[in-house]
């Protein structure tokens, strides 16, 4: 669960972000995730191909996202997330913002394949 209000600003002359204010992400097993104002998020990375099937700005994975972002970050690292325990919050995350759990599921397994060169070692 969120809490909290997602506050944005662009990065001039990138496809990123950065956030304005903290935002907490609760986990189920207690853990509370606070990604820190200046936390800089490109959102999902969905491939150009996928995003017939999964909207990148959609508000069903924004958030998600973010929290996901952080825990793949060196910056987490003091938290002791596994690559596997931040993609299981994103796919638990998507499904607590709305999130078909078949998509979601998609998502999940096309990251555990794809996406460990993005996390950053600890």
């Amino acid at each position: 669960m969120f809490k909290g209000t997602l506050n944005i600003e662009a990065v001039a002359g990138e496809d990123a972000y950065i956030l304005t204010s903290p935002i907490t992400y609760l986990t189920n097993d207690g853990d509370e995730v606070t990604i820190p104002k200046g936390f800089k998020t490109n959102f999902a990375s969905v491939p150009n191909i996928a995003k017939v099937y999964v909207d990148d700005n959609s508000h069903f994975i924004r958030l998600p996202s973010v929290a996901h972002d952080f825990l793949y970050s060196k910056e987490s690292a003091y938290l002791g997330f596994t690559r596997k325990q931040a993609d299981f919050v994103l796919l638990t995350a998507m499904q607590e913002q709305g999130m078909r759990p078949s998509k979601a599921l998609l998502i999940y397994y096309i990251l555990r394949v794809f996406g460990g060169r993005n996390y950053e070692k600890r």
